[in-house]
């Protein structure tokens, strides 16, 4: 529960309180002739009315009170032990607002954000100072920018003014959050996005971390999508490194120092494009990409929108890949490599991967894998529009229907998913070694307080296997002034009955109870746990003179 859920609930009480305290000092004192209340009738105990759905989140499958954490007994695991190290490299990735949510630019016109009856932002804070990012195919397509009043051209499908700007920028101080933009490179218009650009500094101040000029321009022309063309056949990398230069002196003139992260694209051609395109204050090379894309695949494809290809090991593998290739590029320019837009498919409507549990594992395992390959901010694509209706895969969604979504939202098995990554500690993530076939995933992190956090990604189907014996042994690389004894003190775990389900649950942190409570990693004596099938169970071990005191029991 956020500390504003507490604050309210706890002024409904005193509200109460007061209107019993004060009930009884108006009351006169009974005397002999007064009636007598019937002494069989009870009296209904006065309780606060619920909160309004503004002032709440809606986040099913989450339990803010779980009781302790227990795992499954060793003596009750099957299989052969899967054996885990853990490596610091020198040049980790840190946790801590690295993840978060894309929105279409579009929904910066939104009245959700800073409404007095949205509860947009209590939903947001539940992460940890999350990415906000602000672009897909409506930025160069649907999206108008003005400030100055103009009519909207007929194309447009929604104006974004500088009274936008700062009210998305309110949500993003009230939630800590770093946010990009993208600007409109599909109109041809540089003075206009240099305009843009200009507001959203003066209004997101040191939270706009980058804009990005166009989005995946690398679509601009494409055989396969001639519904989203915007340029002729004559659109090439050098073109729009010519576009880049013009646009970028526009925004020397309007905003000068604003940092540009580009390309925003899932080709390692506009990748170089833009690393090579000689345009000031390049802030990060920026990439997409949606790794079920094979929306009509053969069923020899691995990148079909099934739940099979969601959690096969397979598709980690093609993230060491694609990933790696982006990664590359960025240390050949030296710039850190962001993922500004992802999800598990591309592909249009719902399919066998929409809102499934499998969805919810498949988060936090990309997410970390991500993170170990270089990755250091990336945002989940999501939408505002209604549950029933809009984008089956975003996170979250509306509580009204298709043509009123309203201003409440919920979220989805994927919400939780990055609900359990915000409770990550901030500090570095380990390269892992995982024995195996894969279905098993160990990752970890090196807080910066020396504690550590370990998240075991469990893909196999929760109807059918066991819980899987999972040694761990005590992680490499380590500065010199942290410890190399480690106790567990207390985890939490994101779980579902099946893997193509509808649901997942979310346990908030918790001691550990049972066999394991206090149980103690170090040099010589490696930490052996049990792995919960279609789960991530995420473990938190403290130096023991700072752990907490723990009874090893329930």
């Amino acid at each position: 529960m956020t500390r504003q859920h507490w604050m309210l609930l706890g002024a409904a009480l005193i509200a109460v309180a007061l209107v019993i305290t004060g009930t009884f000092a108006l009351r006169p004192l009974l005397t002999e002739s007064d009636p007598v209340a019937d002494p069989g009738a009870s009296a209904s105990p006065t309780t606060p009315p619920p909160p309004p759905p503004w002032e709440s989140t809606t986040l099913p499958g989450y339990n803010p009170d779980p009781g302790k954490l227990e795992l499954t007994p060793l003596d009750q695991a099957e299989g052969e032990t899967i054996t885990v190290s853990l490596s610091l490299e020198p040049d980790a990735v840190t946790t801590g607002g690295s993840v978060g949510l894309s929105f279409d630019a579009i929904e910066l016109a939104n009245p959700m954000w800073d409404a007095d009856r949205s509860n947009l932002t209590l939903t947001l804070q539940e992460l940890d100072r999350p990415v906000l990012r602000f672009g897909g195919n409506g930025v160069d397509r649907r999206m108008w920018w003005t400030s100055s009043g103009e009519p909207a051209p007929d194309w447009a499908e929604a104006t974004v003014t500088p009274d936008d700007l700062e009210r998305v920028a309110a949500v993003a101080d009230d939630v800590d959050a770093e946010v990009t933009i993208a600007l409109d490179l599909g109109h041809d218009d540089p003075a206009r996005a240099a305009d843009m650009a200009a507001h959203a500094q003066k209004a997101f101040g040191d939270r706009l971390l980058a804009v990005a000029i166009g989005n995946e321009p690398n679509g601009f022309f494409h055989p396969n999508q001639p519904q989203l063309a915007v340029r002729d056949e004559s659109w090439s990398p050098d073109a729009y490194q010519d576009s880049l230069r013009e646009y970028s002196q526009a925004l020397q003139e309007k905003a000068p120092g604003l940092p540009v992260a580009g390309p925003g694209a899932y080709d390692a051609t506009w990748w170089r494009a833009f690393a090579e395109s000689g345009i000031p204050d390049q802030r990060a090379l920026s990439m997409h990409w949606y790794p079920l894309w094979d929306c009509g695949g053969p069923p020899s494809s691995i990148a079909n929108p099934t739940v099979e290809d969601l959690t096969s090991p397979a598709l980690r593998e093609q993230a060491h890949h694609i990933i790696g290739m982006g990664a590359d590029v960025a240390a050949e320019h030296d710039l850190p490599l962001w993922i500004e837009e992802t999800g598990p498919t591309s592909c249009p409507g719902t399919n066998d991967t929409s809102r499934t549990h499998a969805q919810a594992l498949w988060t936090i395992d990309y997410a970390m894998t991500a993170a170990e390959l270089g990755v250091e901010r990336m945002a989940f694509h999501s939408t505002l529009q209604a549950c029933q209706g809009g984008a089956p895969m975003s996170p979250l969604c509306a509580s009204g229907d298709l043509a009123d979504p309203g201003l409440i939202v919920q979220g989805r098995t994927s919400y939780l998913a990055l609900m359990l990554l915000g409770q990550l500690p901030d500090g570095q993530v380990f390269s892992p070694a995982v024995s195996g076939d894969g279905m098993v995933m160990v990752h970890g992190v090196l807080a910066g307080d020396g504690s550590l956090a370990l998240m075991i990604v469990d893909m196999r189907e929760p109807a059918t296997a066991d819980a899987a014996p999972v040694e761990i042994s005590a992680p490499s690389g380590l500065p010199a002034d942290v410890p190399d004894l480690w106790e567990l003190t207390e985890g939490s775990r994101l779980s579902g009955d099946e893997l193509d389900g509808q649901e997942s649950l979310l346990a908030a942190p918790a001691e550990v109870s049972g066999e394991f409570a206090g149980a103690r990693l170090g040099s010589a004596v490696p930490l052996t746990v049990t792995s919960t099938p279609g789960a991530v169970t995420v473990l938190h071990l403290d130096p023991p003179d700072t752990a907490p005191p723990s009874d090893g029991g329930d």
